[in-house]
């Protein structure tokens, strides 16, 4: 029968595992972790059906699935060291997400990541691969460096919406138009996250931020950056694609496209680009399931999912 596993000392008692089970097998505990963070339980084992959604939703790898004598096992593609992200935040889904493919892919020994400045910037820490730090708004340029000084590396960077659409963003275009053979993972949550909430390129017209504390007014500040489609008006050759990482289907399908992005690199085919729809709780003021409501409600329908760009497409 299978069964959830729940490392309590990693977890941050954001409860997404919680709500996303479809048959109430977790429920919240009255107990705290040695952090402070009250951690599920298991509430009704009999009823677990082994869908493992508790464990592709958990953004600190604190939850595994055993079945049938068999228990999953966090990735290689990862460190052991627990993440510093906030209670909730995606972050840690994705950064799962690529260290699973470096490991499936067999490139994880042959990988070089470039982390710029913002809440991801000790991401060195958790990535199990070679990692190279950038200034902020800078990580393209350097992984063009890399890429170009050693093109039998597998180079990728990792940047967030104000990092890769504001300040970085002619590394980004130009990046792209150069047709540089790299792989971007881009988390768009619609904020600056790690400097205090402000509004990023991408925050939505309304939305709240301290910097726009009556809502992103578009007659000010014009529309929110829609990357990939940008991008897209590009001739260059590229990969570029739009996934989410709020529930379990969504986050599924945001790994083939990132598995695919990286085969793309390998096979010498182009630039690639994924953009990822991530949630921040702590910069929105909300719960992490409410956030991850709210991305489905909000976000989506301004930043439609899917490839938008593939080389088969490509003029």
């Amino acid at each position: 029968m299978p069964t959830p596993i729940i490392d309590n000392d990693r977890c941050k008692g954001c409860e997404l595992c919680v709500h996303a089970c479809p048959e109430d097998v977790l429920a919240m505990a009255s107990d705290i972790n040695a952090k402070g963070y009250f951690f599920p339980f298991i509430a009704h084992a009999d009823a677990c059906n082994g869908c493992r959604y508790c464990l592709l939703v958990c953004p600190d790898t604190a939850v595994q699935v055993e079945n049938k004598g068999k228990t999953t096992i966090r990735t290689d593609g990862l460190t052991a060291k627990a993440f510093h992200y906030c209670p909730g935040c995606t972050h840690g889904v994705i950064h799962r997400l690529v260290g699973e493919v470096l490991q499936e892919l067999g490139v994880r020994e042959q990988a070089v990541g470039v982390a710029p400045v913002g809440c991801s910037v000790l991401a060195y820490d958790y990535f199990n691969c070679d990692m190279q730090e950038a200034a902020h708004g800078r990580a393209m340029a350097v992984a063009t460096g890399i890429k170009r000084g050693r093109p039998d590396m597998v180079v990728f960077t990792y940047q967030g919406d104000g990092d890769l659409a504001s300040i970085g963003m002619a590394e980004t275009v130009h990046a792209a138009n150069r047709g540089e053979k790299i792989t971007v993972i881009f988390v768009n949550n619609a904020i600056y996250g790690m400097t205090g909430g402000q509004m990023a390129p991408t925050t939505l017209p309304g939305q709240v931020a301290t910097t726009c504390p009556a809502g992103r007014d578009v007659s000010l500040t014009g529309y929110p950056i829609r990357i990939v489609e940008l991008l897209a008006t590009l001739r260059t050759p590229a990969y570029l694609a739009r996934v989410a990482v709020h529930e379990p289907k969504h986050i599924m399908s945001a790994k083939k496209a990132i598995r695919k992005a990286f085969k793309f690199q390998l096979e010498k085919t182009c630039f690639s680009l994924i953009e990822i729809v991530s949630t921040c709780p702590t910069g929105w003021g909300q719960q992490p399931h409410e956030a991850c409501a709210w991305l489905e409600d909000q976000m989506l329908p301004y930043y439609p999912l899917g490839a938008v760009k593939t080389p088969e497409t490509a003029h």
